[in-house]
């Protein structure tokens, strides 16, 4: 099998697998980065711990997977409706919700609150290591190609970014019209004076 890098989605019935996941892969060969992600009670989408093949272990994860797990828990998720399940509709009303059927919108479901995953982007030649761990910790794994999330997570990007711009020219519209209300009022306040 020719090497290929792919992004590895782990989850197990039990939470602390993905801990015992991580510790078992990291610094393995082909390992850039990894993150156990989890959902706070309230919904909160966040990295619990974290490894990148540069920076070594610790709650801070660069790369790929740190993009992903910053879009699906950060300001991004909160914006196109991931995190919380909710689009931020007080601040951002734009008039749509995100697409229930994105790849964003099924991993951020597939992680029930209290729960957590583990992902995890490595360079793999065969898939036995990350099989192995999954199965020996009776876990289900799933591979997308780093070419896939990367794609995705620029068009996520460009979709919040047009969001916002929409989100900005809805409040300009709105505070022009309460000005506009505001002065005609004090045009016919004057007027009767």
């Amino acid at each position: 099998m020719p090497e290929e890098t792919n992004v590895l989605v782990m989850h197990f019935t039990d939470p602390s697998k993905s801990f015992q996941a991580l510790s078992e892969l990291k610094g393995q060969p082909g390992v850039i980065g990894a993150a156990v992600v989890e959902r706070t009670s309230e919904g909160e989408v966040r990295v619990a711990d974290g490894y990148s093949a540069t920076s070594g272990s610790g709650t801070a994860v660069g790369g790929l997977v740190g993009a992903l797990v910053g879009i699906i828990g950060g300001p991004l998720g909160v914006l196109l409706g991931w995190s919380t399940g909710l689009l931020a509709g007080a601040v951002y009303d734009t008039g749509e919700a995100a697409d229930a059927d994105d790849g964003f919108t099924v991993l951020s479901k597939s992680i029930p609150a209290g729960g957590n995953a583990f992902i995890v982007e490595m360079s793999e030649t065969s898939h036995a290591i990350a099989d192995d761990v999954a199965a020996k910790l009776d876990g289900t794994i799933t591979r997308i190609p780093v070419k896939e999330v990367e794609a995705e997570v620029a068009a996520a990007q460009e979709a919040a970014r047009a969001a916002a711009a929409e989100a900005r020219r809805a409040r300009r519209q709105k505070r022009q019209a309460e000005f506009k209300e505001r002065l005609s009022g004090l045009g016919r306040h004057t007027k009767s004076s």
